[in-house]
């Protein structure tokens, strides 16, 4: 029985030529009680006329528009569509990505009264959705912290939430430009208790991998990005130190210190100061000496403009005091 209502939230942009893919696998769903919201971020392609199409085909389909007094962006869009949804549970997707025909029933299959989460495995392909190559997830796992190390590869399409669980909660952020999806897991994901999640070791969906774009992103210093990493790994830096986790603070303290003296090579000074700054705050009561010579030297680095390799490897390997 097709007892509880599941919205689909798919953010688009000028994604008329792989959109079709995901709502015919929508449309295949073995469950068949969903919703299907799709929020048009201002598409210039063929996308209304599709979703035209599809929305007459099949009522469950919604098609919409990102509101004007709203942000641009995939996140503002994820958003609304939250708004508008309807259903008990939510599953936010991407609208070049597509749904193996179990994908709603093997997690409806799983709920009880305990979960807030229910989180799947896919696949990784290419862009003609083929060379699949299987994302492993452990089940037994620190959530938080194995996501945060990217240990445990959750995404977007990953987790059905309750929609209650996510009710007064900020949802995806429009602060920052990328990496909005790792911001909102590790917000949800911290303290939350294992009764209130279940990891399904079972790829239930496909995911689209566009090697060129993604190669050219990598390639690029883009400040905005940067800025978006730098807060993201800073607020999980301040959460694994309130859990005491060695390995976790380790791990995002080197990250950190990475951004740092990236942003003084590419001459994003503004971001290493925030850095700095937020360093020495968190860390000012039990590493004195570190933060001392952090302060030194890249006040100096600030006004020179420069950085040293050595240096840097001598405050990514500094051993912080818990």
């Amino acid at each position: 029985m097709d007892s509880f209502l599941i919205s689909i939230i798919i953010p688009t942009y000028n994604r008329g030529h792989l959109i079709k893919e995901t709502l015919d696998s929508i449309i295949a769903q073995t469950y068949t009680n969903w919703e299907c919201i799709v929020v048009d971020d201002g598409s210039t392609d063929n996308t209304e006329e599709l979703l035209a199409v599809y929305c007459e085909k099949d009522n469950r389909i919604q098609y919409h528009h990102r509101p004007k007094d709203r942000p641009k962006g995939a996140n503002s869009c994820r958003n609304y569509g939250f708004d508008l949804s309807k259903g008990e549970y939510v599953n936010w997707f991407d609208s070049d990505d597509v749904l193996l025909k179990d994908f709603i029933k093997t997690k409806v299959d799983s709920i009880n009264n305990t979960l807030d989460l229910i989180i799947c495995s896919g696949f990784e392909v290419d862009s003609l959705l083929k060379n699949r190559k299987e994302i492993l997830l452990y089940e037994d796992v620190n959530l938080f912290k194995e996501y945060v190390m990217w240990r445990l590869p959750v995404l977007t399409p990953s987790v059905l939430f309750k929609k209650n669980f996510l009710i007064g909660k900020e949802l995806f952020s429009n602060k920052i430009s990328r990496g909005q999806e790792t911001e909102l897991f590790s917000r949800l994901f911290f303290n939350l208790d294992t009764a209130n999640y279940i990891i399904i070791n079972e790829p239930l969906f496909l995911y689209r991998q566009h090697l060129d774009t993604k190669t050219s992103k990598n390639k690029t210093y883009n400040k905005g990005y940067k800025e978006s990493q730098s807060y993201i790994n800073f607020e999980n830096f301040k959460r694994s130190l309130q859990i005491n986790d060695e390995e976790l603070i380790s791990h995002l303290y080197k990250a950190i210190i990475k951004l740092l003296f990236l942003g003084i090579k590419n001459n994003h000074i503004e971001n290493s100061k925030i850095i700095t700054k937020n360093l020495i705050s968190v860390l000012k009561e039990k590493n004195k000496k570190l933060i001392t010579e952090l302060f030194i030297f890249t006040s100096i680095s600030f006004l020179i403009k420069k950085s040293s390799f050595k240096i840097e490897k001598y405050f990514e390997n500094y051993q912080i005091q818990l």
